[in-house]
């Protein structure tokens, strides 16, 4: 509330007159139901994340199996023990026992999935 002087004069006299003004603030009932949508969203948007974090966690144990799985495989001492043997969606394959295309091919499956392993682990976060 303000008070604001005005000055009158009446039959040749001045008198000091003091008005008072109000002002009138509407506070909205629908701040408290802003703030329990925002609640909603909020927990809708954290409720999606951890589905999100479940979907790269998921990728991120097979990764792991897969390298696991690799490093428990284990090339014969002469090399020609082993075949690796790759088939495309029409079912043509490609057959070699070549210890150096072997050896190749193993170092750069295990290249590739620590890579995407690595990738991976970036994209866990809890913080965000």
């Amino acid at each position: 509330m303000s008070n604001a002087a005005t000055a009158q004069k009446t039959n040749g006299k001045s008198a000091t007159e003091e008005k008072a003004v109000m002002e009138v603030v509407k506070t909205e009932s629908s701040n408290s139901a802003k703030t329990a949508e925002n609640a909603i969203l909020s927990l809708e948007k954290r409720i999606q994340k951890v589905q999100e974090l479940n979907i790269v966690i998921d990728k991120w144990r097979k990764l792991q199996e897969a390298r696991k799985n690799l490093n428990e495989f284990k090339l014969g001492n002469d090399g020609m023990n082993s075949t690796i043997i790759i088939r495309d969606a029409a079912g043509r394959e490609f057959k070699t026992s070549q210890s150096i295309v072997f050896t190749t091919v193993l170092q750069t499956v295990q290249q590739v999935l620590d890579e995407k392993i690595a990738e991976t682990e970036v994209q866990i976060d809890f913080a965000s």
